[in-house]
């Protein structure tokens, strides 16, 4: 079967781009599922803003206009934007994956791609289409984690005999040998969310509740466009506040950090004590927190979006209430190693992985189940 992405974000990326650097979550859910559905035997092409023609990871990538980009497909995946249902003719099936608020379905202007098209429609979590009031046939993908996020690094223990062969090379082994936890880790916090996402709350709980309990714990707050403010590039009228208020608690541990590779960040998780995620109404997906989550990082986050389907609340973090309850959990998490390793050993369980391969397998029985033309 051809599968075929459609995808006008204005980010060029494929199926290795997380591996160099931080892309966004829906980016590398079309990298992730494209590989998975390859791996399954099917012909998988993306178009979106690449800049040349190519393979990744299983799945070939064109720009938009490209000759190489395909016509036609079994299965068409137009990524959050209806109008791009259309861009090919010749589909079997076409699907709209919707990642944000799916409000905009009933919206007027989309009547007629729904009555032309018959699409169905993905969502990220049951709360999201839970939101979705319309009659199209759906599909909830909880998005997959790449193993980055739960296939630890092998570092080998360096051969005395290297050091005259290849002293760089042993040095840098030991190196990271001594840099490996050999217990749990430090109390280091992490937040990862969007800064107008609560980031604010979360500044003012950590210098009013959480640091003063606890002077020697830090947060590194990783942001891409507070990163920018701290080195000195303009960043949006709606930001600076939080940038003002993350700048002024330096003195309270709280440090911005630039989002990094998977590689990068999965080991970021597996030295931080706690993952505080003040979460959102509208964000139903919580990326990063599924990635902490199967890295083996516990969370505190409060009941928002999609914040439960991620965390098993009592078992691999907390989902709380109230402000108290935020700072007294994260305190517990941070100061008591028993708290802890058991939460962390949970959360980093085989049988809580999600993989974009079981993402795919279950698209493939979806489709399945689709008449033509739907």
């Amino acid at each position: 079967m051809q599968y075929v992405f459609v995808d006008d974000s204005p980010l060029q990326y494929d199926g290795y781009t997380n591996l160099r650097r931080a892309i966004g979550g829906a980016e590398k859910a079309v990298g992730g599922l494209a590989s998975a559905l390859a791996e399954r035997g099917h012909e998988v092409k993306v178009i979106n803003r690449t800049t040349y023609a190519h393979m990744a990871d299983g799945a070939y990538y064109t720009p938009f206009g490209d000759s190489w980009a395909p016509k036609a497909a079994n299965v068409v995946i137009a990524m959050r934007k209806p109008a791009l249902l259309g861009h090919l003719r010749t589909v079997k099936h076409r699907l709209l994956w919707v990642t944000g608020v799916p409000d905009y379905l009933a919206a007027e202007a989309n009547a007629p791609l729904w009555e032309s098209f018959n699409p169905g429609l993905i969502f990220l979590s049951d709360l999201q289409r839970r939101s979705y009031k319309g009659k199209l046939k759906s599909l909830v993908v909880t998005p997959g984690i790449r193993s980055a996020y739960f296939e630890l690094p092998i570092v080998h223990e360096p051969d005395p005999h290297e050091e005259a062969l290849n002293p760089e090379l042993y040095a840098a082994r030991q190196a990271v040998l001594a840099a490996m936890p050999s217990g749990p880790p430090g109390p280091n916090a992490i937040v990862t969310s969007h800064p107008l996402h609560g980031l604010s709350w979360l500044i003012d709980l950590w210098t009013t509740r959480i640091h003063p309990a606890m002077p020697a714990a830090r947060l590194s707050i990783f942001s891409a466009s507070l990163g920018k403010a701290q080195r000195g590039e303009e960043i949006a009228e709606d930001l600076a506040p939080v940038f003002a208020q993350v700048q002024a608690a330096a003195d309270k541990n709280v440090a911005i950090a630039e989002p990094i590779s998977d590689d990068g960040m999965a080991a970021v998780y597996r030295t931080a004590r706690v993952h505080l995620y003040p979460g959102h109404q509208q964000d139903f997906a919580c990326w990063t927190l599924g990635e902490s989550q199967t890295a083996g990082l516990p969370a505190v986050a409060r009941a928002l979006g999609g914040t439960a389907e991620r965390i098993a609340n009592g078992q691999t973090g907390y989902i709380v209430p109230d402000a108290d309850a935020f700072a007294n959990v994260a305190l517990q998490i941070l100061g008591n190693d028993g708290v802890y390793t058991s939460l962390s050993e949970e959360a980093s369980q085989i049988t809580r992985r999600r993989t974009w391969q079981a993402a795919a397998e279950e698209l493939d029985t979806f489709v399945a189940t689709l008449a033509p033309g739907a």
